[in-house]
């Protein structure tokens, strides 16, 4: 997806959680939260992980329906009111995953 990855222990996590959510805003970047050097989580911008899910989604799709066409990128978000576009694509998400779970 074109972004950075930093990481950064649980604790220090903790300390810094407002600067580093405030940096997910305004750059493209993933934040590697460790346990003791191991890998426990990831904090990452609301639009990377849309973006991810919705990746993976038409990823899934298209191995069950390979005549389905990639319509990745064709969602394209207006910024004059960017929380009510994301609240409704956030919605369009929602309910596309129920679809999808009545399907199976």
């Amino acid at each position: 997806m074109g972004f950075t990855q930093q990481s950064i222990g649980k604790t220090q996590a903790r300390k810094d959680f407002f600067p580093l959510v405030d940096s997910l805003t305004t750059s493209a970047s993933a934040v590697e939260i460790t346990d003791h050097d191991k890998p426990v989580a990831v904090l990452l911008s609301y639009e990377h992980y849309i973006a991810l899910t919705s990746k993976l989604c038409m990823l899934a799709k298209t191995s069950a329906y390979p005549k389905s066409p990639n319509l990745i990128g064709s969602i394209k978000l207006r910024t004059d009111d960017l929380e009510a576009a994301s609240e409704k694509a956030a919605e369009q998400f929602k309910q596309s995953r129920k679809d999808s779970a009545s399907s199976l």
